[in-house]
């Protein structure tokens, strides 16, 4: 039990943004659940934290399952007694031209970014309304403008944003508030692929960089501030919204 101290639910949460994310709460003194199906990156990420003295649990769960939902909800609130925030983060995303997609890419990439989103609040949602808490839904800039070869990702990211305007009229009247976090361009696990296939990825990224208004590649730091607003009081006459954090990427003309 966590007495007064509020809890949340990061899923993804042992890498990239995610890790951000629940770095950010942690540090905040919130109760921490790490939802990520790799094993190794999630106990890792939960024994740094506890020796940090920061109360985390990693509890093992690939958002593609139902159950391993379902039984996410149902830990936390045995182990914590309470859920106040729910942060659903995990996400994947595979380049392809829309011809050259599969089926199984289909199904990978909508049941992790959409699916997974509308599953972890179906089975919060009373503990959300018990508590009046909070959701955030991790979106994209993708969801606005694209890329090449990203049709598939752009898809699930658009309907995260039609997810929480929607999710956001239906429990208003429950007290919790719904917004989504669009990144931009991140140092995280999915410029991965992009860096491994550079010359110098250290040119690369600084190239990468220059693109960007603001002249640097964003940290999940950015991203976990923004995610950390939303769900607190300062943000408490905010919901429905969608909060851009791409350091200024959306508003460059195409060239």
């Amino acid at each position: 039990m966590t007495g007064s101290r509020q809890v949340v639910i990061v899923t993804g949460g042992a890498y990239g943004i995610g890790r951000g994310i629940v770095e950010e709460f942690a540090s905040n003194g919130f109760a921490v659940v790490i939802a990520d199906r790799d094993n190794e990156r999630g106990e890792m990420l939960q024994g740094k934290m506890q020796e940090s003295r920061l109360c985390t649990r990693f509890i093992q769960t690939d958002v593609r399952s139902e159950a391993d939902i379902e039984s996410l909800a149902t830990r936390t609130v045995e182990e914590f007694g309470r859920l106040d925030v729910l942060c659903n983060n995990a996400g994947v995303e595979r380049y392809r031209r829309p011809e050259e997609y599969t089926t199984e890419d289909w199904n990978t990439i909508i049941d992790t970014n959409l699916r997974a989103a509308f599953l972890t609040v179906k089975y919060c949602y009373l503990h959300l309304k018990s508590s009046r808490g909070s959701i955030v839904n991790i979106s994209s800039v993708q969801a606005f403008a694209n890329e090449k070869e990203i049709s598939l990702y752009a898809a699930s990211k658009a309907g995260i944003i039609a997810l929480t305007r929607g999710m956001a009229l239906d429990f208003a009247r429950d007290g919790i508030r719904v917004n989504a976090v669009c990144p931009g361009i991140i140092h995280s696990g999915m410029l991965e692929p992009v860096l491994q296939n550079a010359a110098d990825p250290e040119v690369a990224l600084k190239a990468i960089g220059n693109t960007v208004p603001l002249g640097r590649i964003g940290q999940p730091a950015d991203i976990a501030k923004a995610v950390s607003f939303l769900t607190s009081q300062s943000a408490s006459y905010i919901t429905g919204t969608t909060l851009v954090v791409d350091g200024g990427l959306l508003t460059r003309l195409s060239t």
